[in-house]
């Protein structure tokens, strides 16, 4: 299965990010299917907070244990 994620505006970016988890849930792709459907939630805590964070822990960056 191969997606195209264009850059775009951050509601069509959530909005492509939620296609690709149905496509990926469709193709039986679930763990595939949380990770698009994380990254679109980060994008959404970004447009709240405007405090980008990371997809996976939904750290801010730069904050995590991870970076020094």
């Amino acid at each position: 299965m191969q997606m195209e994620i264009t850059l775009a505006a951050p509601n069509q970016a959530i909005e492509q990010w939620m296609r690709a988890a149905q496509e990926a849930d469709r193709a039986g792709l679930s763990s595939a299917a949380n990770m698009y459907r994380k990254t679109a939630r980060s994008i959404e805590i970004e447009q709240e907070t405007g405090v980008p964070v990371c997809a996976c822990c939904f750290k801010p960056f730069g904050r995590g244990t991870l970076h020094h």
